[in-house]
């Protein structure tokens, strides 16, 4: 028999819409491809414990290990670091989910997981700022459909010299690319090998050299247009 350990709040407990189901199966048996012998971590916070409620509850169809916590439980908000006790359990994990509404100044924390993640090779999905709609659009692709878009995609740009991209807003943006450089696909299927966001659709490299002007008039994610440029200036959740 499989033991569930919870580090603080049974989220197996807490009720959830089934609506969210679709969107937490495909999270944990499409784009994680969770086995019963592996162990999870399951990071979430007060405002996503209904998703990750979701979560727990196909994890434990599954039949495999996990501990799940809520970071309120555990420590005041915004998190400047991140508990011990969640690190030390990373470390045994193979496979782990953040599900967290992110606040200021929160990045070092996050960094700490993604330290984690790459040193020991952790299928990390990263549901940054993830909410109900959501879960409820993004999280229900057919990410397998995914992959193989975006892989077409980096079969495409590998071969390029230049990208240039338009829209009738007025972004004009020519970027120069060299055959040599790497491309790094996050397409919902994750892999040891890159951690990545979910929901998930990106392929991209750091370019030579990009000149032109780039027209922000939308964002997604939930994000106002001062919140995509502070996350800009303040860095990336894929530093390294």
């Amino acid at each position: 028999m499989t033991i569930v350990t919870h580090a603080n709040h049974p989220l197996n407990t807490i009720p959830f819409d089934s609506e969210l189901t679709p969107g937490a199966r495909n999270a944990v048996q499409v784009c994680l491809r969770v086995q019963p012998s592996e162990k999870v971590t399951v990071i979430t916070d007060d405002a996503c414990r209904e998703i990750a409620a979701a979560i727990v509850h196909e994890l434990e169809k599954l039949g495999c290990p996990y501990r799940a916590f809520v970071l309120e439980e555990l420590a005041p908000r915004p998190l400047v670091k991140l508990p011990q006790e969640i690190l030390a359990d990373l470390e045994t994990s193979q496979v782990s989910i953040f599900a967290v509404q992110v606040q200021r100044n929160e990045l070092q924390s996050r960094m700490q997981v993604t330290e984690i993640v790459n040193r020991k090779k952790i299928r990390h999905a990263h549901m940054v700022n993830i909410n109900r709609q959501i879960m409820l659009e993004g999280m229900r692709a057919d990410f397998q459909k995914v992959d193989r878009i975006s892989q077409k995609v980096v079969d495409l740009v590998r071969k390029a010299s230049q990208i240039r991209a338009k829209t009738s807003a007025g972004t004009d943006l020519v970027a120069d690319l060299n055959p040599s450089y790497k491309w790094l696909k996050t397409s919902g299927i994750i892999s040891p090998d890159k951690w990545g966001n979910l929901p998930g659709g990106e392929v991209f490299t750091t370019p030579g050299e990009v000149n032109g002007i780039f027209v922000i008039d939308g964002v997604g994610g939930g994000l106002s247009v001062r919140e995509v440029w502070r996350f800009a200036g303040e860095s990336s959740d894929y530093t390294d």
